[in-house]
């Protein structure tokens, strides 16, 4: 099945959804810097997932796909720091964590397995898998 949109990703989908969470959560921090960090590096997932896709390249794709992978542990750090110093409230700080729980170990695996096996051999915008 091709996939001719990065909307169709279902990383892309499950980080656009952790983007309502994390936002909601920032609305709580009194921080002007770790709100900004914690909106800017929420984004950061889904933009370069997308960024990524639309560079029609198999190697500018891992390339925004690994920046995604890192910022995507970037927030999950400030997640859990930011409850263990009750900077924001335990309940919404572990949804937004169990948010971030599924992203983890599906942008390596899409990276590394998914990325080098399932492309069509003539990368024309629609990524197989």
């Amino acid at each position: 099945m091709a996939v001719n949109s990065y909307r169709e990703l279902f990383v892309w989908q499950k980080s656009k959804d952790l983007i309502a969470i994390t936002f909601e959560l920032s609305k709580l921090i009194r921080d002007y810097s770790f709100k900004d960090q914690l909106n800017r590096a929420s984004l950061s997932i889904s933009n370069n997932i997308a960024e990524g896709f639309g560079r029609k390249s198999k190697r500018e794709f891992r390339r925004f796909l690994n920046i995604a992978l890192g910022s995507a542990y970037e927030v999950e750090s400030m997640l859990i720091i930011f409850k263990e110093l009750k900077i924001t409230p335990e309940e919404l700080s572990n949804k937004a964590i169990s948010k971030i729980s599924p992203i983890l170990p599906i942008l390596p695996f899409f990276l590394f397995f998914q990325f080098f096996h399932f492309f069509h051999s003539s990368y024309s915008s629609s990524l197989v898998y």
